[in-house]
């Protein structure tokens, strides 16, 4: 690390000037924070990006399966509310067959194996269809040695406990967005009931059966401030003294992709900046946050436990590259964001495969050295040219950056860290 002076010369720097002689030059080369010449610097960045290739080769490509986007909940800031509406229909057996069809044609031989993730919607609903459905996609899954990760709202997942224990689960990600009196205000069955008791017991019944849970908190301004007791809780019920391979946790920002739900405030959202310094500023007053969760701010949490830099990100978005994913009437999707949203469609695996590969080349393409502004982006490799469909929603194009605050981010990073204290 650098001190103030030294940080000082640095911000001062422009391409027409040479380094200043007072910086520790050698250090800088080291570390290559700095080149001799412009050779130099696209033989880094070659060498740097061939890495990030050969990572992503080592990377299993996800194939997110939506059997129906259907919910059992009503919760106040669904981002699928705008664009799916009234399609709550049930995944049927035949489409299921046409799923794997493709996946046998398209995904047969890659390795590592793909995986599924089972997402709605609602994905894991409590009646005879639901588990048919559920069955034949984990016999699916495992007739071809793939495994299976499930994101649910955890009101009926002890239901399925037989099921996933059949197959070779890497992990389930369940909701809480608070304690009791928060989570049963913004997470709520249809009726108006609360949720927590049973989404808790679930967790607590996943982890006696070895199935790995990824506790996701959806945030903004209303439940950022509660975060605390819902860690108290967390460790409480022992979910903390697991360790990070069967019990983990995630901040998810609530945000406005395709608009708003009717029930979401815009004024309650976070921009990505304002969450982390809040966050941040709320766990230096509650150190159980500390241990709650461990953000991590571009690669800053990497640095720290390991004293590597993280590896050059050249593209944040794996949407028809890393990422498939599949709607309960056919359709094919690029990711998580896009499914079931028919101005982002793809094509179709059922009844029939019809891809749509001029779209599906937009996606599969945008990288930051397609992406017109991040050719000239300084923090481009860091940023990755973020999400390519809040990109597309905001400008009409995939070939648009979704530009996160890196150089904040990464200073935020280091005093949480506290990187270069002595």
């Amino acid at each position: 690390m650098f001190d103030g002076e030294e940080a000082a010369s640095l911000r001062g720097i422009t391409a027409e000037q040479p380094l200043p002689s007072e910086l520790p030059l050698a250090d800088m080369h080291a570390a290559r924070f700095a080149v001799e010449s412009e050779d130099d610097e696209r033989a880094m960045l070659a060498e740097a990006y061939a890495n990030y290739l050969e990572e992503m080769e080592r990377t299993p490509t996800q194939l997110i399966v939506v059997p129906t986007f259907g919910c059992n909940l009503s919760c106040t800031y669904c981002y699928q509310e705008p664009f799916v509406g009234g399609s709550s229909g049930l995944i049927a057996p035949e489409t299921i067959a046409a799923l794997f069809s493709y996946i046998d044609r398209f995904h047969g031989q890659e390795q590592p194996r793909p995986y599924l993730t089972l997402f709605g919607g609602e994905p894991l609903m409590d009646s005879p269809a639901h588990h048919d459905r559920i069955g034949r996609l984990m016999a699916g899954a495992n007739e071809r040695g793939m495994g299976v990760a499930v994101v649910t709202n955890g009101y009926d997942v002890q239901a399925f406990l037989p099921l996933l224990l059949g197959g070779a689960v890497r992990e389930v990600q369940v909701t809480l967005d608070g304690p009791p009196e928060i989570h049963d205000r913004r997470r709520v069955l249809h009726n108006g009931l609360g949720t927590f008791a049973r989404v808790a017991a679930g967790i607590d019944a996943l982890l006696a059966a070895q199935i790995p849970v990824n506790l996701r908190v959806v945030v903004d301004r209303d439940n950022l401030p509660v975060l605390p007791a819902l860690a108290r809780l967390a460790a409480e019920r022992g979910w903390l003294d697991r360790p990070e391979s069967t019990f983990k946790t995630q901040i998810g920002r609530n945000y406005e992709l395709f608009g708003c739900a009717s029930r979401q405030g815009r004024e309650q959202l976070f921009d990505r900046l304002d969450l982390w310094t809040a966050y941040l500023a709320l766990a230096e007053m509650h150190p159980e946050l500390r241990r709650f969760h461990q953000p991590r701010l571009h690669g800053m949490r990497h640095l720290a436990e390991t004293g590597e830099w993280p590896p050059a990100t050249f593209d944040s978005c794996p949407a028809a590259k890393k990422e498939w994913a599949f709607a309960p009437d056919g359709g094919l999707y690029g990711c998580t964001a896009t499914v079931g949203h028919q101005a982002h469609r793809l094509g179709s695996y059922a009844p029939s495969i019809k891809r749509d590969e001029d779209a599906i080349a937009r996606w599969r393409d945008r990288n930051v050295f397609s992406i017109p502004a991040c050719q000239v982006c300084s923090v481009a490799s860091v940023c990755g040219g973020g999400c390519g469909a809040v990109a597309l929603n905001h400008t009409g194009t995939v070939a648009a950056p979704d530009c996160r605050p890196v150089r904040e981010l990464l200073g935020l990073g280091a005093r949480y860290y506290r990187l270069g204290d002595d």
